[in-house]
């Protein structure tokens, strides 16, 4: 392996191939964790590599040896995060800290008519549940009937020189609590000069990224199982009920069932429908295999061996397969960006490592592994407009047949 001068360097060498949004997300909480590897002065936490500096010149850091050890599969694990596609991702610099969501307002009090009772209210959400069709024909400081009796002529006389009915474009902040995840692992001396001598392999090394996958994989199901509760619209879909020749036609109203869950999303948000689709394998199956179907899968022969992306679905929605659902279902979800989300996750310390300890009853070593983040939802009207169960919606999927009789 090359030597890295300085950790810039390094981290620049890992972030390299990343879009620039993860990029700039996977690229914080390294420096979050190296921060956390630097403090931990422990006997085998030896700096490897030291940055000098001249005597007009500045050091900037040191990179230390579980730096070298899981900086690698932070970058390797963190942006196949179902939660860098499914939802909001801001880092965290500490273990409390702030979110930001943001959500378009009307900006006036607009009365149905003159001294009448109020029909548009200031700080009302413009979403899909709050859409007014002569908001923006109205001069500020108008009622709701002001255009009524007008025809266009005067009614464009009514804009003209004066500013329209205001809008506000609100970034919301709340505060966000960070929870931990720990694992641990112990070996023996023996078990470690046996992997060492018959298969090269370092077991500290392995049981690391054994512990650090495990703990990934169940922030995983904890992102699906939130979002699975958050969801504001709630429907069935009995493949009994359907009608075709044959299998890939009767398939066909699987996908019609979901670009109308998916509408569904965007009436609730006044956002383009669903951005991401999260399926059963069972689902997955009938969605490639339907008559005239839109699925356009990302590679061809694929495993299913974890939550992955498998391709896209009516243009441009992202679809991936959960296997370890245990009922036929479909999820489905919008994101904008990465404040424009109705559930956000807040990694602050990505994995963390205690470094081995030797237990000294046993003589045996301890690693253990960690985790911090937070997860925020919009759900509180109190601190937030609340709608986070807009931005998401599922539906269940009873007796799906392939093609086949069970």
């Amino acid at each position: 392996m090359t030597a890295m001068k300085n950790w810039s360097e390094y981290k620049g060498a890992l972030l390299e191939g990343l879009d620039t949004k993860k990029a700039a997300i996977v690229g914080t909480l390294m420096e979050n964790a190296h921060k956390e590897n630097l403090a931990d002065t422990d006997a085998h936490n030896k700096i490897i590599v030291t940055e000098s500096a001249g005597a007009s010149t500045t050091a900037t850091g040191n990179i230390s040896r579980y730096d070298m050890m899981f900086m690698p599969m932070i970058r390797r694990v963190m942006p196949s995060l179902l939660a860098m596609d499914l939802v909001g991702v801001q880092p965290l610099q500490a273990p409390r800290g702030i979110v930001r969501t943001i959500r378009t307002r009307y900006a006036e009090d607009t009365k149905a008519t003159s001294g009448g009772s109020i029909t548009v209210a200031a700080g009302a959400e413009a979403s899909g549940r709050n859409i007014y069709d002569k908001y923006s024909k109205l001069a500020n400081g108008g009622d709701y009937d002001q255009s009524d009796s007008l025809n266009p002529f005067s009614q464009t006389r009514l804009l003209e020189s004066v500013r329209g009915k205001p809008m506000s474009l609100d970034v919301t902040t709340d505060a966000v609590d960070t929870m931990s995840r720990k694992l641990s692992a112990t070996y023996s001396l023996e078990a470690a000069d046996d992997l060492n001598s018959y298969d090269g392999l370092d077991i500290e090394a392995e049981l690391s990224a054994s512990v650090g996958d495990e703990i990934l994989r169940e922030m995983d199901r904890e992102i699906l199982d939130t979002l699975n509760a958050l969801a504001g619209t709630v429907e069935s879909f009995d493949f009994a009920h359907t009608d075709g020749r044959y299998a890939g036609e009767r398939l066909a109203a699987l996908n019609i069932a979901m670009e109308a869950l998916s509408a569904v999303i965007a009436q609730a948000t006044k956002k383009s429908g669903a951005t991401w689709i999260v399926v059963s394998p069972k689902v997955f199956t009938g969605m490639k295999n339907a008559s005239n179907g839109t699925f356009i899968p990302a590679v061809n022969n694929l495993e299913l061996v974890s939550s992955l992306f498998v391709g896209t679905f009516a243009g441009n929605v992202k679809v991936y397969v959960d296997p370890y659902l245990a009922t036929d279902s479909i999820l489905m979800g919008y994101k904008g960006s990465e404040i424009d989300s109705g559930l956000i996750y807040c990694p602050f310390i990505p994995l963390s490592s205690s470094g081995t300890m030797r237990d000294p009853n046993t003589t045996d070593y301890v690693l253990s592994m960690r985790t911090r983040y937070g997860l925020y939802a919009a759900v509180d009207p109190a601190k937030s407009l609340g709608n986070a169960a807009d931005y998401y919606a599922r539906m269940s999927v009873a007796n799906i047949q392939l093609g086949f009789t069970n």
